[in-house]
């Protein structure tokens, strides 16, 4: 029997436990090629509560590994030194010689021609190997990462706004020239797809959109969870890693901006955040909420959970947490920014709503039964229908297998996303 053909799959970040957005897509692409590829893994460390789980991705993957324990300070001095080479902070802080010494080391060791970059900081450590075939290469940008830049730019006043519209600016480049080497960029909805087509007309021809999945089996509302709220309250949850600043802006502005209407009304109500890694006094002492913190099992939560709202204020992608809270057949109330990425039909599948007082009204009819059954049902309907991981992925499969790229087609005039003069469009 033939020995599977030889696959190096790169990540800013270790793609396990997948309890993240982008480890929880790259955790699932792996699965799905493992059968089929040898996959050799590079991927900085910056959990390393993570590293426990290292055996797990080697019995997966059956290739070489690199598990590169990311030290802050060192990849921070880096990231500082950018500036003075013109390139994006990002790329400098993940790609140290270390991660580049090991990857020609197994390139050349098992005559590995082909990448997947996960991320657009691993387009140049791709890029920087002679020996791979970057044309016959995958970029999964999954989404348009240098726009959560210049959205932070926006909202941020300060010294601050500079440095995040130099990363904007200078993330927009490297992705655009990414795109050009690469055989195929891939976004993770046609959303994404089509903007970054936008900022990269010339590589239009090659931007595809690979939707995320979710576990249906294991985000299953029909199981018996215990409920983990105290009796006589009215939950109201919010999931999602809580060091990450679009999570905590957008529970800072519910708990500020909605909740208090909705308290005036209903004063049983409690808003529960629940995900690691809170910052210290966050929303410390607000009547009516609960900062939960790190759980085992988020299923518990989304199970009894009355209404699971997604106020992000800036958003890019799928969020899966909003996938997990349709999944488990709960009624979500959620911005624009949170769902553009989706093909949801609002106030169908999603109520969606951008206003505080709208937000709060929103709140309100998912307590009416009605309604409430409505929405959890279509929900995950919605999900089953197009976020099943085994159909997303088998687009993986047919991009391996293709051969040549097309051709790059030449530059055009396309719609303005916000993003042209970053990324270099005249």
């Amino acid at each position: 029997m033939a020995a599977p053909p030889d696959l190096l799959f790169l990540s800013h970040r270790m793609p396990y436990p997948p309890n993240k957005g982008d480890k929880i897509r790259a955790h699932a692409i792996l699965k799905h090629l493992s059968p089929r590829y040898r996959i050799h893994l590079g991927c900085n460390v910056d959990d390393p509560d993570d590293l426990r789980h290292a055996d797990t991705l080697r019995k997966m993957l059956g290739g070489e590994c690199l598990f590169l324990p990311l030290d802050r300070r060192v990849a921070g001095a880096r990231a500082a030194l950018a500036v003075t080479r013109g390139r994006s902070l990002s790329e400098e802080y993940f790609g140290g010689r270390r991660f580049k010494n090991w990857i020609s080391q197994v390139v050349r060791q098992h005559s590995i021609r082909r990448a997947i970059a996960f991320g657009s900081a691993m387009a140049p450590l791709v890029m920087g190997e002679p020996r791979l075939d970057v044309s016959r290469s995958i970029l999964d940008l999954v989404d348009v990462d240098s726009d959560k830049w210049r959205q932070y730019a926006q909202a941020t006043p300060g010294p601050r706004r500079f440095l995040y519209r130099y990363e904007a600016a200078s993330v927009a480049r490297l992705e655009r020239r990414a795109a050009a080497a690469f055989g195929h960029t891939v976004l993770v909805s046609p959303f994404e797809a089509a903007t970054f087509a936008g900022m990269a007309p010339e590589s239009a021809g090659r931007i595809v959109s690979i939707g995320n999945g979710v576990d249906l089996n294991y985000f299953q509302p029909d199981r018996a969870f215990a409920s983990p709220f105290p009796s006589g309250k009215r939950p109201i949850v919010m999931t999602g890693l809580m060091d990450y600043r679009p999570n905590i802006e957008g529970a800072q502005w519910f708990a500020t901006q909605v909740l208090p209407n909705l308290l005036r009304t209903i004063p049983s109500l409690q808003f529960f955040v629940v995900g690691a890694n809170p910052p210290p006094g966050l929303l410390a002492d607000m009547p009516g909420v609960t900062v939960v913190g790190r759980v085992p099992d988020m299923r518990p939560y989304l199970a009894h959970a009355e209404v699971v709202v997604a106020p992000l204020q800036i958003a890019r992608g799928v969020q899966n947490k909003v996938l997990e809270a349709m999944a488990m057949r709960r009624p979500v109330v959620a911005t624009t920014a949170a769902t553009r990425a989706l093909a949801v039909t609002p106030q169908r599948h999603v109520l969606i709503e951008d206003e505080p007082d709208a937000f709060a009204d929103a709140v309100l009819r998912t307590f009416d039964p009605i309604t409430a059954a409505g929405l959890a049902f279509l929900g995950r309907r919605y999900v089953e229908r197009h976020h099943d991981w085994s159909r997303s992925l088998a687009d993986f499969d047919r991009l391996l297998e293709s051969g040549a790229p097309a051709p790059l087609a030449a530059p055009q005039t396309l719609p303005h996303f916000g993003l042209r003069e970053a990324a270099g469009v005249e």
